[in-house]
């Protein structure tokens, strides 16, 4: 699976990174899927140039605040990409950067937004998303300090890289 052109996400830093880097390797060995940095997808795939790009992501970042995003529990759809995820509590502030980040690329016509933070992608069954739930814990809650954002070029997800991280001021 591969994403389009670039994408906007929110880090964890320190120990929190540590403990769902760990993670996201353990099970990506475990089930021979890709390994990947954890994160929390604010925008993804749009498809404008690395300049506008960058220029859109300093305007974000422009007056935006630092917040806390609470993760919560694991859970798990029948998509790639959301395989299985620990979930995000919808919050005023992630909420409204999220539609401010919206409004800055100008996307429209998306499905709502459902933050997360992805530990496994592929195809599985219920029943084995619900072993490793089982092995690692359902509550995986804890606060991530959000004060930057990160644009990420997409591709294979074996390429994925990080261009640039965007402070807030």
């Amino acid at each position: 699976m591969k994403s389009k052109g670039y994408s906007l996400w929110l880090m964890p830093s320190g120990k929190i990174y540590k403990r769902f880097s760990n993670l996201i390797k353990k099970l990506a060995k475990e089930y021979d899927d890709p390994v990947f940095e954890p994160h929390i997808t604010l925008l993804g795939e749009f498809t404008d140039s690395l300049e506008v790009s960058a220029k859109g992501a300093n305007e974000l970042v422009s007056g935006q605040k630092p917040f806390t995003v609470n993760l919560e529990e694991i859970d798990y759809q029948a998509f790639y990409f959301r395989t299985l995820f620990v979930k995000a509590k919808k919050t005023q502030p992630l909420l409204a950067l999220h539609n401010r980040a919206k409004e800055v690329f100008n996307i429209q016509n998306i499905p709502p937004y459902m933050p997360h933070l992805s530990l496994l992608y592929g195809t599985y069954p219920n029943e084995v998303k619900e072993e490793i739930i089982k092995e690692i814990g359902r509550n995986q809650s804890v606060q991530i300090e959000v004060n930057s954002i990160y644009l990420v070029k997409g591709g294979e997800i074996e390429d994925w890289h990080i261009i640039e991280e965007f402070t807030f001021s």
